[in-house]
């Protein structure tokens, strides 16, 4: 019985610096002050190319969405693992089609959700119709 206890002990210290570790080194760490950064949303199914300039004092990506989703037109919905754009500008995926909207950071494949993208100065943030 008391080796079960250490043992059930010993995976949740492991499990807590394992998150500890997480958040602390691999999570993006976000800038305070104001920043100017630029929104892009593509669709091509619409023919839509869009460019938004916004100066804000926000410190991630979501932060600025909800402030300028009604702008942006963006619905978010929330799912375990966090908030996901599922509308931009009038046009909603269509999830039976595998749409969804794919970021771009400078170009950049995003490694991360909205949420957790750190707002940067001179920053652009792509948002494109994909399928999967």
């Amino acid at each position: 019985m008391n080796k079960k206890i250490i043992l059930v002990l010993i995976v949740l210290g492991i499990s807590l610096l394992a998150f500890v570790g997480y958040k602390n080194f691999i999570v993006p760490k976000a800038v305070e002050g104001e920043k100017e950064v630029t929104i892009h949303i593509i669709n091509d199914k619409e023919n839509m190319d869009k460019t938004f300039t916004y100066n804000t004092d926000g410190e991630y990506l979501i932060d600025l969405l909800e402030e300028k989703k009604d702008e942006l037109g963006i619905t978010f919905q929330d799912f375990d693992f966090g908030k996901m754009i599922v509308a931009m500008l009038g046009y909603t995926v269509d999830e039976s089609n595998n749409e969804y909207f794919h970021i771009y950071v400078n170009g950049e494949d995003a490694t991360t959700g909205v949420g957790e993208i750190p707002l940067m100065d001179k920053d652009t943030y792509t948002f494109e119709l994909k399928t999967y």
